[in-house]
């Protein structure tokens, strides 16, 4: 996708923190997927993200969300633009464990835009981590000095996890105060 086409994705999306540049890392993750494989959102807000990857998701990839909060805009977004699989009003740990206990597949891209304290990221990170597809992607929004209990979360796992993740990188624009972590696993 050009950067041109994400602009013009941007402006019709909903309001709220997920740029551009958000999106020059998210896109390609959700247009590897491929018939059957999952792609989970935690925390959508508004779903200004959601909107992103449900407008370059192909149909036969099923797409979940999580989030504890149901605001009007967050309702209305998916009253116009329903996902092709499940949007869980509740806690991301609670809807871990119904995952287990569904005997739901494996994710394969994972964003992870939640609580964005370290006991909330990390809690996160414990709860979805053993979901995870092999080689599949997890992906964290606003991993810098803005959010300092992403950067310690991610980088704990990172450390611990250091002989199962491929590659990691982190993407940063201090212009536009955003940020992303990858994670390929």
């Amino acid at each position: 996708m050009t950067w041109e086409e994400i602009e013009e994705l941007d402006k019709k999306a909903p309001p709220g923190a997920f740029s551009t540049f958000d999106a020059q890392v998210l896109i390609p993750e959700v247009e590897k997927l491929t018939a059957g494989e999952i792609y989970m959102e935690i925390g959508v807000d508004k779903g200004k993200s959601l909107f992103i990857a449900r407008s370059v998701i192909k149909p036969d990839i099923n797409m979940y969300a999580v989030d504890i909060n149901f605001t009007d805009e967050l309702k209305t977004y998916l009253l116009e633009n329903p996902l092709l699989g499940e949007f869980f009003w509740m806690s991301s740990k609670t809807v871990a464990q119904v995952w287990r206990q569904r005997g739901m597949p494996k994710i394969y891209v994972l964003f992870i835009d939640g609580d964005h304290s370290y006991e909330g990221c990390k809690t996160d990170i414990d709860s979805w981590y053993p979901h995870m597809a092999e080689n599949g992607v997890m992906l964290f929004h606003d991993c810098d000095e803005s959010s300092p209990g992403v950067m310690q979360a991610v980088a704990e796992f990172v450390i611990t996890q250091k002989n199962k993740i491929k590659k990691f990188e982190l993407f940063k624009r201090t212009d536009k105060n955003t940020s992303m972590a990858k994670i390929q696993l």
